[in-house]
């Protein structure tokens, strides 16, 4: 009798819940890293010389919301391209995955970036969303914020008189046109069959031709129509219209006038240090790009350190917090959302 006590009782015992620690370890590494690196930027805010008496707490107040605002953004670019791919998923769900994604690529070192899009894809399967569209919807919102963000920032910097337009204008339209016929290659099988067999040896040509044509039906499934473009790009653009308002927001919080020119190359800057990804977010790059073209612009020190350490904190750090409290709580939204 005891020995079928034990074994009941052995086969009852649940197994450890490593999931479970893994989470909730990746969590507390994230925020106690995030949390070491504010009393460094509320430090280096008191060194400025900036006394919160000078803030104007109404601009900062902007700067906050455009923040989150342009990160939300880029979450609804998430959902319509979902939609496309014909999934319905509600917009706090996705907003949810989004923000998590966010902190996931600004704070985890090296592989940030990579992780990130993995981990938006999984938790989109775990929502019943196919494979190819939970891909598609991740890494098509990269690709179109990435390209708008290339086209606007060539124009911008010659709006600024910072580039050339006989150098800009042929890279904006290069680059956009250029990712536009590449889709429109890859969405019409008989263009893309007839390209492949230009470049592939004539002993491969059957199975290019296949391949070709599977390429095509999956990429053409996925195909927005002629309506749907425009409001894709117009929500990417949208994104670093915010963004950049965070940044102007932030100059306007301490009252100090800045050229356009310095703005939109400053921003750039720190949207390319996070871009290559040496560190978490950009961190160390962003700042200290950011910082020299303020001061090259007569910018004094103590307001100039304080317009970066604004910005970053809202961009970089407040969102990381917001996405790791969202990343330890949406697992336990999924698992209520399964019994209910």
């Amino acid at each position: 009798m005891a020995t079928i006590g034990w074994a009941q009782a052995h086969e009852e015992r649940k197994p450890f819940p490593w999931r479970a620690v893994l989470h909730w370890a990746v969590v507390g590494t994230a925020l106690g890293w995030v949390a070491w690196r504010i009393p460094g930027m509320v430090s280096q805010f008191t060194e400025t010389g900036v006394h919160v008496d000078h803030v104007r707490w109404g601009w900062l107040l902007v700067a906050v919301l455009s923040g989150a605002g342009a990160l939300a953004v880029y979450g609804e670019l998430h959902r319509k391209l979902l939609v496309v791919g014909g999934v319905s998923l509600p917009s706090g769900t996705v907003q949810g995955i989004n923000f998590a994604q966010n902190a996931v690529s600004t704070t985890v070192p090296v592989v940030g970036g990579a992780g990130s899009l993995g981990y938006g894809i999984q938790q989109l399967r775990r929502r019943g969303v196919s494979g190819p569209v939970a891909a598609w919807s991740v890494l098509m919102a990269g690709l179109i914020t990435s390209v708008s963000l290339i086209v606007i920032g060539a124009l911008g910097l010659a709006i600024a008189g910072e580039l050339p337009a006989v150098v800009a204008v042929p890279i904006a339209v290069v680059l956009g046109g250029g990712t536009f016929g590449a889709w429109q290659l890859l969405s019409h099988p008989a263009v893309l069959r007839h390209g492949l067999l230009w470049i592939t040896p004539r002993r491969w040509a059957a199975r290019a031709e296949s391949a070709a044509i599977r390429l095509s039906d999956n990429v053409a499934s996925l195909r927005p129509n002629g309506r749907e473009w425009p409001v894709l790009v117009a929500v990417a653009l949208l994104t670093w219209v915010l963004d950049f308002v965070t940044l102007v927001a932030s100059v306007l919080t301490v009252d100090v006038q800045i050229p356009w020119a310095a703005l939109v190359v400053g921003f750039l800057i720190v949207q390319g240090s996070i871009a290559l990804q040496i560190l978490p977010g950009g961190a160390g790059l962003a700042e200290t790009g950011l910082l020299g073209v303020l001061l090259s612009a007569g910018i004094a020190a103590a307001p100039a350190g304080a317009i970066v350490l604004f910005y970053r904190a809202i961009t970089w750090l407040g969102l990381a917090v917001i996405g790791w409290a969202v990343y330890a709580l949406l697992p336990r939204r999924l698992s209520s959302t399964n019994h209910s």
